[in-house]
């Protein structure tokens, strides 16, 4: 048998590499480049551990499931295999999908092989056998549910005296597998660890681990309380995979990357091991950190590979992209553009403050000059800011919600529970219209429910399934007449009856909290408060009906919809056109970036200590290399002077003035 050693010291050839290529549906030579140099080859070659600093737009995750491709026609072994992990739910079901069209790369995604979160991978392999061990059953790993119950611990006067200082569940954190929460800053100085509120928090913590309830990062510190006691779990996790990549590694957190270093990489027999990212891209968690993870530094310069070409966009946009990286990769646009079309890449949108609203139907019927029927069908449109939903604070506009009135920022949470059920109803007929697939329905619908019970009544356990609507079905198999009740539910949300004013949530509110009930196993069902609180739907009267955030211009017969919401949202997508939106905290986002959209500076010194300006570059970095085509910015026509429109127009940005009928293009 082939063993894994033998399959990696085996040179990748170029037919394997024109093989995978074909298996994407590329051209053979699609990874060689024109001239037989590009550094893809070089990666796909690679069967060493290295860190791939890849630009936006190169085609990183396109890389990466090629070499999975690869070693997938090689792999022979069916008790050892690969193990690929992302940081967001996102990445995954992307690596899933493009592997998933081929029958020899979808082997992969089958046992002995991973792929999967971060998360996912160390609560499997590491964290819950090891709670399972210390015989502590786990009921939910659920930031809210978890933080909820432990504020719960406390005692009426305990809380209290927190709520006073502005502060709640969120102090209830714990640093380590001991239950101690650190440092908690606490009337300008450092609370007591000797206090009885201290040893409150601590005691709290501690019941709801034995009660089963975990917030998502403290599985990290139960998976390194796991590896501190038993020396031999990481050689028993690198021999089940002697391979391991990492995608978008530049926004994995310090105890993520602790745990994986010590899993696969220190002490004796490292796995290959090969990295994905781009740190200039690094928005989650701290984004004015520049080092990312400090116990494992990305990227290694003894092993880095760089992709700084972009298949995403062109000459123009990778200039005006370019200094706004924190180290600056050098950008090269290869996207081919007639030279009228290269030339009207970048514009920039001037708006007084009354305006505001005016805003995104400009952009929108600039795209109607633009772009042609067919390609406004078949392209993606957006139009994104750094704060997507209102702050309360002066300064409009200060977030997207200021641009468009029906903009609804539960609709950008795919990750986070709404606040109501009903945001949890009309998020699965949201996500099942586009599919037809009525599975989003039923899985949300089911999702909303067991969270009803659970505001209801938090002392009843509700073990955490991946299928919340099988979850559902099996918790009610001795109750057939509240099954059907809730089957009914769920027929009349797909045939589309989701309710559409209070009158009508009103009659739907005593069968939900029935089905909620049947969930208690016969506890005491408290008031659901403000869960089943009607919430008005931002849907604008007279538009057609809306899925999500987009915006349709014009709102009747639509010629072109536009994506809404805020830059997190799209990261790591390509767009044709985009619009970045100004917005405003503690300063304008653009503003305190000015220089570097003229051009006067590039970069950013690692030593400089500004975090706003270096979470702003981030961010807009990200921004203005999502589209193919066109980047439009937003900007208030006071924000700005005209010795930088100046600089602006030498770097060829097109300069308009929003009007209340389109754009009104300045020379």
């Amino acid at each position: 048998m082939t063993t894994i050693a033998s399959l990696l010291e085996r040179p990748v050839s170029d037919a394997e590499i024109e093989a995978a290529a074909r298996c994407l549906n590329l051209p053979p030579r699609a990874f060689h480049g024109e001239e037989g140099g590009d550094p893809r080859a070089e990666v796909l070659r690679s069967n060493q551990s290295i860190d791939i600093a890849a630009c936006p737009g190169s085609g990183k995750t396109t890389l990466l499931v090629a070499k999975l491709a690869i070693l997938a026609g090689r792999w022979r072994s069916a008790s050892q295999g690969i193990c690929v992990l992302s940081h967001t739910n996102v990445a995954r079901i992307e690596i899933e999908a493009r592997l998933g069209t081929d029958p020899v790369a979808r082997t992969i995604l089958s046992y002995p092989h991973f792929v999967g979160t971060i998360h996912g991978f160390v609560n499997q392999f590491v964290a819950l056998p090891w709670l399972r061990s210390l015989a502590i059953d786990v009921v939910a790993i659920d930031d809210e549910i978890c933080l909820r119950r432990r504020w719960h611990q406390l005692s009426p006067g305990q809380r209290d005296v927190v709520a006073k200082t502005g502060r709640d569940a969120e102090l209830l954190r714990i640093v380590d597998a001991d239950h101690n929460l650190g440092d908690i800053r606490w009337g300008g100085g450092i609370l007591n660890k000797d206090k009885a509120l201290y040893k409150a928090f601590v005691e709290a913590c501690r019941t709801t681990t034995s009660d089963g309830y975990f917030c998502h990062e403290d599985m990290m510190l139960w998976a390194a309380q796991a590896l501190d006691r038993n020396p031999a779990l990481r050689q028993s996790v690198r021999h089940r995979f002697p391979v391991l990549f990492l995608d978008e590694v530049q926004d994995n957190s310090e105890s993520q990357s602790t745990v994986l270093r010590r899993i696969f990489m220190e002490g004796d027999g490292p796995v290959v091991r090969q990295r994905f990212g781009d740190m200039n891209q690094a928005i989650y968690g701290r984004a004015s950190d520049t080092t990312g993870a400090n116990c494992d530094p990305f990227p290694d310069a003894n092993i880095m590979v760089t992709v700084p070409n972009s298949h995403r966009f062109g000459e123009q946009i990778a200039v005006v992209a370019n200094p706004l990286a924190l180290t600056p990769p050098g950008l090269i646009g290869l996207r081919a553009h007639d030279v009228g079309v290269e030339a009207r890449q970048a514009a920039l949108l001037l708006f007084d403050v009354a305006r505001a609203a005016s805003v995104l139907p400009a952009f929108a019927g600039l795209l109607v000059e633009r772009f042609s029927e067919a390609e406004r069908a078949g392209g993606t449109f957006a139009a994104i800011g750094a704060i997507h939903r209102d702050t309360g604070r002066d300064n409009p506009p200060n977030c997207v919600a200021h641009y468009w009135s029906s903009y609804d920022q539960q609709l950008m949470r795919s990750e986070a529970k709404p606040d109501k059920l009903i945001g949890y109803l009309r998020r699965g007929v949201a996500e099942a219209l586009p599919t037809g697939d009525m599975r989003p329905i039923v899985e949300r619908c089911a999702d909303g429910l067991i969270r009803l019970a659970s505001v209801l009544n938090p002392s009843v356990r509700h073990p955490n399934f991946a299928n919340r609507h099988r979850q559902l079905i099996m918790l009610l198999a001795e109750k057939p007449e509240v099954t059907k009740r809730y089957h009914v539910l769920t027929w009349l949300l797909a045939t589309g009856r989701l309710p559409a004013a209070q009158p009508q949530w009103e009659r739907w509110r005593q069968p939900v909290i029935d089905i909620a009930s049947a969930l208690l196993a016969g506890a005491r069902a408290d008031d659901a408060g403000e869960f089943l609180e009607w919430e008005e739907d931002r849907q604008v009267a007279g538009e057609p009906a809306r899925y999500g955030n987009v915006f349709a211009y014009p709102p009747i017969d639509p010629t072109v919809r536009i994506k809404v919401g805020s830059i997190h949202s799209v990261k790591g997508e390509t767009h044709l056109a985009t619009l970045v939106l100004d917005t405003h905290f503690r300063g304008s986002h653009l503003g305190r970036i000015k220089d570097w959209l003229t051009g006067v500076k590039s970069g950013l010194a690692p030593g400089k200590r500004n975090g706003d300006v270096r979470t702003s570059l981030k961010q807009h970095y990200v921004a203005v290399t999502r589209p193919s085509h066109l980047l439009c910015v937003a900007m208030r026509n006071d924000a700005i002077t005209d010795a930088e429109l100046d600089l602006m127009r030498a770097r060829r940005w097109r300069i308009g003035d929003v009007a209340d009928d389109g754009i009104a293009w300045r020379g």
